[in-house]
This record gives C-alpha cells, sequence and structure tokens, in this order.
C-alpha cells in the first residue's frame, strides 16, 4: 500500500498542474478567437508547458536524490518512469531551440 501511494502522488502532481494548464489554453484560445485582431496565444501556452515540464522534471529529479540519499531505493525507482517521460519532451524542444548543438544526439 506504501508504494501505491507514492505512485498516485506522482500521477497527481504531474495530472493537477498539465490539466490546469489544458484549461487556461482553452479559455486563453476562447478569448483569442473573440478579438478582432489575433494575437499567438499558442506560444505563450507552448512556453508555460516548457516552464511547467522543467518545474517537474527538476522537482522529480529532487526527489529521486533525497530518496537516495535516505535510502528508500523502492520510492526511487518509481520516478524512473516520470523522469524518462518528461525527457523526452525536454530533449525534443532543446533541439528545437539548438538544432545545430544536438542535431547528432537527436537524429541520428
Amino acid at each position: 500500500m506504501k508504494i501505491t501511494k507514492h505512485i498516485i502522488i506522482r500521477i497527481l502532481a504531474i495530472a493537477i498542474p498539465l490539466l490546469l494548464l489544458y484549461f487556461y489554453s482553452e479559455m486563453a484560445f476562447e478569448a483569442n478567437r473573440q478579438r478582432e485582431h489575433r494575437t499567438d496565444a499558442g506560444l505563450g501556452i507552448a512556453f508555460l508547458l516548457v516552464f511547467v515540464l522543467i518545474i517537474l522534471l527538476v522537482g522529480f529529479i529532487t526527489d529521486s536524490i533525497i530518496r537516495i540519499y535516505k535510502k528508500q531505493y523502492s520510492i526511487a525507482l518509481i520516478n524512473v518512469p516520470f523522469l524518462l517521460l518528461f525527457l523526452i519532451p525536454v530533449l525534443y524542444i532543446s533541439c528545437l531551440f539548438s538544432r545545430e548543438a544536438f542535431y547528432c544526439q537527436c537524429f541520428s
């Protein structure tokens, strides 16, 4: 039961910010559709998504380091799949921002 509790906490820690960002983006897109001169609301949402993903990535790395330091290895192993899921979009976005520096790692 203890491991299940930690898994549910991590899933909620990911789901709540992403759901809040989703609902905020829906409101922003609807407000943007009603304007006469539309702006680029999607770029702001993309920057918010990157910010949320980086905060979650740093949080999970910090939690993993703390759990390893406290010798709670089974709980630290729970963070590994979540860290791998966060690394994929972070690496993809870093490839888009600096294509030449990461070209060999991303596309070969």
